[in-house]
């Protein structure tokens, strides 16, 4: 039959506590690496998001400019008419 020391239980204390602060250690450094995956991910398609957002803006606002451009040119035709009759 085997004695329990107060020596055997510091050291399988010590053993225990060992295997704890490993796994411990093994599951924050995975989730830490899995949390720097996502924000690069994250990264990536805000950029691309905000890029496209640009380019949307760019279309839109350049519509608009060539639309009031028309509208200026049928206007002065308009005011050209009317004012030689």
């Amino acid at each position: 039959m085997k004695t329990i020391s107060k020596i055997n239980h510091t050291e399988d204390t010590l053993k225990m506590n060992q295997l704890a602060l490993k796994a411990t250690e093994k599951v924050f450094l995975k989730a830490l690496d899995t949390a720097e995956n996502l924000q690069e991910i994250t990264s990536k398609r805000l950029k691309s998001s905000f890029n496209f957002a640009a380019k949307q803006q760019d279309r839109f606002f350049n519509n608009l400019e060539k639309r009031k451009e028309m509208i200026w040119a049928n206007l002065n035709k308009t005011l050209d008419f009317l004012s030689k009759n």
